[in-house]
């Protein structure tokens, strides 16, 4: 069961970075939760549900004025999924360069994703899913 939520997690990812918000949405369970509070950007915070999944898009979009972003690991951890995401860009505000490695930590239930942690070290996710290095 863990490859496929592997795959689920790897749908969903390259649906956002194809920007089809609905396939992205559909992998959704309508309780999801965001929680960016470990994360290294700026803001913070719980998003709850589908609305919350747009509106965490949304801000994250908002701190860069150009970004993309790639998943350089994935590490199969059963129910759990971390995805080692490197991402570059401009501060939208600033102009600043940014180039950044951070963890999610995917939770999967009954083929849908129902929660997601950021933290900005891989240790940290691992932590938390019960895994180490």
């Amino acid at each position: 069961m863990s490859q496929e939520n592997v795959e689920i997690v790897r749908r969903a990812w390259e649906a956002f970075v194809r920007h089809d918000n609905e396939a992205a949405l559909a992998l959704y369970d309508p309780e999801i939760e965001i929680d960016v509070r470990h994360e290294a950007r700026v803001g913070g915070g719980v998003y709850h549900g589908l609305e919350g999944v747009q509106r965490y898009f949304r801000d994250y979009l908002s701190v860069f004025g150009d970004v993309r972003s790639e998943v350089e690991e994935w590490i199969d951890a059963g129910d759990q999924i971390v995805a080692m995401v490197r991402s570059y860009g401009r501060g939208r505000g600033s102009g600043v360069p940014v180039d950044m490695l951070e963890a999610h930590l995917w939770t999967v239930r009954d083929g849908k994703l129902r929660r997601l942690q950021t933290f900005a070290t891989k240790a940290d996710a691992l932590e938390d899913a019960g895994l180490s290095e």
